[in-house]
């Protein structure tokens, strides 16, 4: 699919009006600084530029989340035709090509998700489950999977590197027996005619080397779960779409579908965490394209608590940041046109970069504080427009839930999901410092249990946020006389606890699929002394 540039010649416009904004006042900031001491001015000015300079990088990537979700409002019925070309496709003449389901699990073996990927109406597949569990629990169970149903082959290898891309590689480097494979996560539900979908989008385009289906999270046993759901959906209806024709197409790890022409090509995925946009770089580079399919849904499951978020969260921003590392250079020379550069930065370089400039915001405000600069009135410009630039990410959920129950929810969402990544600050923070001074990424499985937290573990899981908040609160009150200036983060990382505690509110969804994760959860908990988290936040 051919890609133009105009959305982002509107982001950039539109981004650059704003520049022009920011300069005028900061302008009328320094001019009206008065009758100051050359010192105190200079430290003013200095601050108020360096403010000035933050906000601008911040509001970038706000301009783009909103832009996208208008560009959405304004072209998806056209967008849709383009889809419905492809669905309407014949089908191909020749035998039918084979492929390979790749079941990547490591000590979170999900019985039942796997059994509803293999219901496919397609006939020409195998299933592979690359085992990389330690637990000699979850390895009988997989065997005795896969000694019940026929076609499922177990491969394990003997040294576990490179994590889950090392996985993969140690399967498909040097086979030809297989036309596409797709790549399944853990808790990953592929639809009957997912196969029979995806070959489409192969026989579209030549240049297709991968195809991303599109996700929904399940409705989940928790209110937690069932809230932060709603963002699944929604950003694959919408954001990922307007991706797939005016951005960068990404591979998210899996319910992606890859030939066997583009994985001999690229020369296999990459040994780093986040292998799965690190491929995708490698994939244009190629000569290949990606192709995001949205009419093709499947399912996953949100992570069932806070404490699983953070987990992952960790986990994500120390890849990106590895990425940001051994990427930046490649990212400047591939083969991409320059939005789709500038796309590939804005969406992967904002988990670790977005708590740093924030954090400095922060930082220099209460500076201008002791400096004795009024930064109420400040303050208060500044979080108006920023307020404006945190309800955008709503837009794309009332798209998609305008006409659904669950658009009562999107209030309580809102909050928690402010909330909740405002509390996660702190660890990103210490991620992103230790990241730079050397500290290797680690891949985390995300823990899938759900399970009622103590009073103790609540606080033992929150303490790093609610300490940071009681610092910078306190710098804060002392240095501008009140905590205004920093009430988003605080207000983040005080109600953590209470967040903690969503997930110990229990919804009985009368699925069988909620039988399966209380009975995997409790094979979970009963192992619960072998695990060993992949980062030391906790």
């Amino acid at each position: 699919m051919k890609k133009k540039p105009t959305v982002y010649a509107v982001i950039i416009a539109v981004w650059l009006g704003c520049v022009s904004l920011l300069g005028w006042s900061l302008y009328s900031l320094i001019t009206g600084l008065g009758d100051l001491s050359a010192v105190r001015k200079a430290f003013i000015i200095a601050l108020l530029a360096v403010n000035t300079a933050i906000l601008a990088m911040l509001w970038l990537g706000s301009i783009k989340d909103f832009m996208f979700s208008a560009a959405y409002a304004v072209m998806h019925r056209r967008l849709e035709k383009r889809y419905a070309a492809i669905r309407e496709l014949p089908e191909a003449e020749g035998p039918a090509p084979k492929f390979l389901l790749l079941y990547c699990t490591c000590n979170d073996f999900n019985e039942r998700a796997l059994s509803e990927c293999r219901k496919q109406n397609y006939r020409n597949f195998k299933t592979i489950i690359l085992d990389d569990s330690s637990d000699p629990e979850y390895k009988k169970r997989i065997d005795r999977y896969a000694l019940r149903h026929n076609n499922v082959e177990v491969i394990r290898r003997t040294e576990r590197t490179g994590y889950k891309a090392g996985n993969l590689n140690n399967y498909l480097k040097g086979r030809r027996d297989y036309d596409y494979f797709v790549v399944l996560d853990s808790d990953e539900i592929i639809p009957p005619d997912y196969i029979e979908g995806v070959i489409k989008y192969f026989n579209y385009s030549d240049k297709c080397g991968a195809v991303q289906a599109k996700h929904i999270a399940t409705e989940g046993e928790n209110v937690f779960q069932r809230l932060m759901g709603l963002s699944v959906g929604s950003n694959g209806t919408t954001v990922q779409v307007i991706k797939n024709f005016y951005g960068a197409n990404a591979l998210i790890g899996h319910g992606m579908t890859i030939s066997r022409a583009c994985y001999e090509k690229t020369g296999g995925f990459p040994l780093v965490v986040a292998e799965d946009i690190s491929f995708a770089v490698e994939i244009k580079n190629a000569g290949f394209d990606i192709i995001y399919a949205p009419d093709i849904v499947c399912k996953e499951e949100f992570p069932v608590s806070y404490v699983s978020l953070k987990k992952r969260q960790c986990k994500w921003t120390q890849g990106n940041l590895e990425y940001m590392k051994k990427y930046g250079k490649d990212i400047n020379r591939s083969k991409m046109s320059w939005f789709e550069k500038l796309d590939i930065k804005l969406s992967h370089y904002s988990l670790p970069i977005v708590p740093i400039l924030s954090f400095m915001l922060a930082v220099c405000t209460c500076a201008l504080g002791f400096l004795r600069y009024p930064v109420i009135g400040y303050s208060l410009a500044v979080y108006a427009i920023m307020i404006v630039f945190l309800c955008s990410p709503m837009i794309p959920d009332l798209f998609v839930y305008h006409r659904d129950r669950k658009i009562l929810l999107l209030i309580p969402y809102f909050f928690v999901n402010v909330a909740t990544y405002a509390s996660l600050a702190p660890m990103m923070i210490r991620t992103v410092i230790a990241g730079i001074f050397g500290k290797k990424a680690v891949f985390t499985v995300t823990p899938k249990t759900s399970e009622k937290f103590t009073v103790k573990e609540i606080f033992r899981y929150t303490w790093d946020s609610l300490l940071f908040a009681a610092v910078l609160g306190t710098v804060s009150y002392f240095a501008c006389g009140s905590v205004l200036p920093v009430i988003f983060i605080l207000a983040g990382c005080f109600a953590s606890p209470f967040i903690i505690a969503l997930s110990n509110i229990r919804l009985n969804t009368g699925t069988v699929e909620s039988e399966a994760v209380q009975e995997r959860a409790l094979l979970l908990r009963h192992n619960a002394a072998k695990f060993k988290p992949g980062c030391n936040f906790v």
